[in-house]
C-alpha cells in the first residue's frame, strides 16, 4: 500500500514539475532564470528562454522595459506564447527622425504576442529577411512609433500565416501597418484602429502617411473589421500636393480583400488601389473635412458590394483606366456633390456604374444626382 502511494505522489510530483517547465518568467528588472515568478529573467535573456524546448508560455511581468536597440526574437522553433501581465511596455526616444531603432524584430516562426503596448518605439513588430511563419499578434496599443508592423521592402525569404488582430496604433508617422517585400502572403488584419493624427503634429508626419500600406509582390492579404482615420500627410518638403490615405494598395500587390472596414478623413482618398484581384464588400468611406476622394481606383476591374460612401470634397470616386462597379451600394450626397472622375492614361477606357444602389440627398433615398455626367464615356 505504501509504494503504491509513493509511486502516485512522484507520478503527480512529476506532471507539476512538468507543468512549472512549461512557464516562465520575465520581467524588466529581473536577474533570475525565469523558472517561477519569484525569479524572473531579463528581457536580454528572453531567446535563451525561447530556445528551451520545454517552455511553451513566457510571461512577461508588468513593467516598461526601456530599449536603446531593437530585441531580435530569433531563437526556438516550437511555439511559444509571449504574453504581458497587466501593464507591459516597451519605451524608447523614438522621434520621428532618421537613426535609433526599437521595438521587437520577429526572425523565428510559430509564436504569438499578447497584451503589449508600445510607446516611442521605431516599430512594434518588424520582419526582415527570415522565414517566419505562424505568427500570431494581438492585443497590442502602440503610440508614436514611425510603423507598428512593418515588412521590409527586401523580404525574399518565406512570411506566412501572420494574423494581426485588435491592434490599436495611434499617432505613426508613416503607417500603422506597412507591408512590402516579394514573398510575405497569407496575411490577415482584423478588429484593429488605427489614428494618424491621435498622437502627432505636422512635423511628425510623413508625406505619404497611411493607415495600411501594401505593397510589393504580396498577396493573400485579408483585411476585416478594422478602422482607419485621420490620415493627413506633412506639409514640409512634401511638395504641393499634400497626400495622407487611409488604404494603399500597389500595383504590383494582389488577392487582397476588405471587408467591413471604415475609413475617414484622409487627405488624398480614403481607398486608393492599383492592386490586381482587390475584393470591396461592406466598406465605409467616411470622407471628412480634409478628404479629396473617397476612392481612387487603377488599372484594373473593381466591384465595391454594399458600400457606403459620404461623398468627398472634390469627387467621389475616381476611376484611372479602371472600370468600376457599385453594387447595393448607398452614397450620401450635397448639392455640390460629384460622383466621377474618369482618367485615360492608356487605351483602357474608364467607367463607373451603379447597380442596385442608392443615393441618399438630405435624408432622400429617391434621389438622382444631377452630377451623374462623367460616370461613363
Amino acid at each position: 500500500m505504501k509504494t503504491k502511494y509513493f509511486i502516485s505522489s512522484l507520478a503527480l510530483l512529476l506532471v507539476v514539475d512538468h507543468s512549472l517547465a512549461n512557464t516562465a518568467y520575465v520581467s524588466a528588472d529581473g536577474n533570475g532564470n525565469g523558472n517561477t515568478i519569484d525569479s524572473p529573467a531579463s528581457i536580454n535573456m528572453l531567446n535563451n528562454l525561447l530556445s528551451d524546448p520545454d517552455i511553451s508560455t513566457i510571461h512577461l511581468l508588468s513593467g516598461t522595459y526601456k530599449q536603446n536597440d531593437t530585441l531580435f526574437i530569433e531563437h526556438g522553433d516550437h511555439h511559444v506564447n509571449i504574453i504581458g501581465e497587466d501593464e507591459v511596455i516597451f519605451s524608447s526616444n523614438y522621434n520621428y527622425s532618421p537613426g535609433g531603432s526599437s521595438g521587437l524584430i520577429v526572425a523565428r516562426s510559430n509564436i504569438s504576442f499578447k497584451n503589449i503596448n508600445f510607446l516611442n518605439t521605431r516599430y512594434c513588430f518588424r520582419f526582415k529577411n527570415f522565414n517566419v511563419e505562424n505568427v500570431h499578434i494581438d492585443n497590442i496599443t502602440a503610440h508614436n512609433t514611425m510603423s507598428c508592423i512593418d515588412f521590409d521592402s527586401n523580404i525574399t525569404e518565406k512570411v506566412s500565416n501572420i494574423t494581426i488582430n485588435n491592434l490599436k496604433s495611434l499617432g505613426y508617422h508613416k503607417a500603422g501597418i506597412r507591408i512590402n517585400g516579394s514573398s510575405p502572403e497569407n496575411i490577415t488584419i482584423k478588429n484593429s484602429v488605427f489614428d494618424g493624427l491621435a498622437s502627432s503634429n505636422d512635423a511628425e508626419r510623413s508625406c505619404h502617411i497611411t493607415g495600411i500600406s501594401i505593397s510589393g509582390s504580396t498577396k493573400n492579404i485579408f483585411i476585416q473589421d478594422v478602422s482607419i482615420a485621420n490620415n493627413i500627410g506633412g506639409l514640409e518638403n512634401c511638395g504641393s500636393y499634400q497626400q495622407g490615405d487611409g488604404i494603399v494598395i500597389n500595383s504590383e500587390a494582389k488577392n487582397v480583400s476588405i471587408l467591413n472596414t471604415i475609413v475617414a478623413n484622409s487627405k488624398d482618398a480614403d481607398f486608393d488601389i492599383k492592386g490586381e484581384n482587390t475584393t470591396l464588400v461592406g466598406i465605409t468611406s467616411s470622407s471628412g473635412k480634409e478628404a479629396r476622394y473617397n476612392l481612387k481606383l487603377w488599372n484594373n476591374n473593381f466591384t465595391c458590394t454594399n458600400c457606403y460612401v459620404n461623398a468627398a470634397n472634390q469627387q467621389a470616386v475616381q476611376a484611372i483606366d479602371a472600370q468600376v462597379q457599385f453594387i447595393d451600394s448607398t452614397f450620401k450626397i450635397k448639392d455640390n456633390s460629384e460622383l466621377c472622375d474618369l482618367r485615360n492614361y492608356t487605351n483602357a477606357i474608364s467607367k463607373i456604374s451603379f447597380i442596385r444602389s442608392q443615393f441618399s440627398y438630405q435624408g432622400d433615398l429617391t434621389s438622382i444626382p444631377s452630377k451623374m455626367t462623367g460616370c461613363e464615356q
